[in-house]
């Protein structure tokens, strides 16, 4: 079986550490590369097509490097299209309960920690040093970064991208393709397609541009 990374950007970088170091251990994979659809090819980075036509899509599984929902979302959709299976990397270093559930696509770096009876949908990134609490649900393609932490019971919406070292209070929702700025403390609903930030944190404006990270500078 060979591994691609969807993306070969900053984060697809880091997946590719994360993929190589279980594939030390585990023995996964015959190739580790990159798929990107405008990068320049080379022995290492395809565009989907032609990653296809050369091992064919039988030999071959994906997990998705990008830190934005938005394409997270766009590119899960291109690979479902060809029938191409998701693969989920999970650090070694990371907790997961058994009573936890973690669907295809997943990526979970070092130190992460998912509690009793919580659910990542599918999809789902979180990078190191992030928890999600007991009874909590994570949807399609969220991104958790670095140090994030949801308390108990939480619901996080499909396509929502929480910043570093974001708080969520118990019993706590945010919203289906919502942004929450770094540093943010939660302790109400965050609603639908907002970008909030602050202590505490507040919807500012609507996310019509369903982009990240020229909102949080």
């Amino acid at each position: 079986m060979n591994l691609f990374i969807y993306c070969c950007g900053g984060f697809g970088r880091e997946v590719a550490d994360l993929a190589r170091r279980l594939n030390k251990t585990q023995q996964r994979w015959e190739r580790i590369a990159f798929l990107d659809d405008t990068a320049e090819e080379s022995e290492a980075v395809y565009r989907l097509e032609s990653a296809l036509r050369e091992f064919g899509g039988d030999v071959i599984e994906a997990v998705i490097a990008n830190g934005e929902p938005f394409v997270r979302e766009m590119l899960l959709k291109k690979l479902r299209g060809f029938q191409i299976r998701l693969s989920s990397l999970i650090d070694e270093t990371a907790v997961i309960s058994e009573s936890a559930s973690v669907g295809e696509g997943a990526v979970i770096f070092p130190g992460c920690y998912v509690s009793a009876g919580a659910t990542l949908v599918r999809n789902v990134a979180m990078i190191s040093g992030s928890m999600v609490g007991h009874d909590t649900m994570v949807g399609e393609n969220c991104v958790l970064s670095g140090h994030v932490n949801l308390g108990g019971g939480c619901m996080v919406d499909n396509n929502a991208y929480l910043g570093m070292g974001v708080q969520v209070r118990e019993m706590t929702r945010i919203g289906r393709g919502a942004i929450v700025g770094m540093g943010s403390i939660v302790f109400a609903d965050v609603p639908d397609e907002v970008i909030a930030l602050g202590n505490p944190c507040r919807a500012v404006r609507p996310n019509l541009t369903k982009r990240v990270f020229n909102h949080e500078r």
